[in-house]
C-alpha cells in the first residue's frame, strides 16, 4: 500500500492522482481473495463436467467392441454369402453357354452300353473338350431316337447330369431333362436341356453335339 501511495494512488476513491483508475495493477487483498474464489468455482466446475462425463466415456468404450463384433459378424455374413453365389455358378465368358460339344460310346455303372454327351462352351474336338462343361450320361433307352425325351433325378439308373469345372470336380444335378429333337447315329445330334441344381439353381440351353467314334470295351 506503501508503494500505491507513492505512485499517487488514493484507498478512498480507488484512483490515481491523474484520475485514470488503474486500479486492476493493484493486488488489494479484496483483490486476492476474489480471484481466489473465481478459480476455486472454476476448479469445481470442470470436476462435475468431468464426473458427468467419465461414465458415458466408459459406457462408450465399453461398446466399441461389441459395435465391433457386429461389424465383423455382418462382414463375415456377406463374404460367406458372397462365396455360396460365386459356388454356385462356374464362371463362363458374358453371354455364352454350354450349347456345342461331342458326344460318344460310353459304360454304365453296370458295365452296360451307354451314351456321353458333354457340353461345352465353345466347339468341340474329339478328345479335346474344354474345361467346363456338362456332362450328361444316357444309361437307359438305347438306342437313342430323334423327339426321345429323357428324364432323370440323382440316384436314377436312367442316366446322370452335372456341371464340371474340371475332370473330376464336378456337381451333379438333382434332376435333368434332355430332348432330342434331332439324333442321327454315328453323326450328331440336336435338341435342348434343363438341369436343376440343390439349391434352386436351373441351368437350360440348346445343343449341337457330334459323334466322336470311340472303340468302349464294357463288362
Amino acid at each position: 500500500m506503501q508503494e500505491a501511495a507513492d505512485m499517487g494512488f488514493d484507498p478512498a476513491v480507488n484512483k490515481f492522482a491523474d484520475g485514470s483508475g488503474r486500479q486492476e495493477n493493484i493486488l488489494t487483498p479484496a483483490n486476492r481473495h476474489a480471484d481466489s474464489y473465481a478459480m476455486l468455482q472454476k476448479h469445481t466446475m470442470h470436476r462435475r463436467i468431468l464426473r458427468k462425463a467419465w461414465p458415458c466415456y466408459r459406457s462408450g468404450q465399453e461398446r466399441i467392441p461389441g459395435e465391433h463384433q457386429m461389424r465383423v459378424r455382418r462382414q463375415v455374413v456377406t463374404a460367406a454369402v458372397f462365396a455360396l453365389t460365386a459356388a454356385a455358378v462356374i464362371a463362363t465368358p458374358a453371354g455364352s453357354s454350354f450349347s456345342y460339344g461331342t458326344m460318344q460310346s460310353s459304360c454304365a455303372p453296370w458295365d452296360g452300353p451307354a451314351v456321353e454327351i458333354r457340353l461345352t462352351t465353345e466347339p468341340a474336338q474329339c478328345k479335346r473338350v474344354r474345361e467346363p462343361y456338362v456332362s450328361i450320361a444316357v444309361w437307359r433307352g438305347l438306342p437313342i431316337h430323334a423327339g426321345q425325351v429323357l428324364k432323370f433325378g440323382a440316384g436314377s439308373d436312367a442316366g446322370s447330369a452335372a456341371r464340371c469345372a474340371k475332370e473330376g470336380d464336378c456337381k451333379l444335378a438333382q434332376s435333368a431333362t434332355i430332348v432330342f429333337d434331332n439324333y442321327q447315329e454315328g453323326s450328331s445330334a440336336r435338341g435342348h436341356y434343363e438341369l436343376q441344381f440343390k439349391g434352386g439353381e436351373i441351368l437350360k440351353g440348346t445343343f449341337e453335339v457330334k459323334w466322336c467314334e470311340e472303340r468302349v470295351i464294357c463288362g
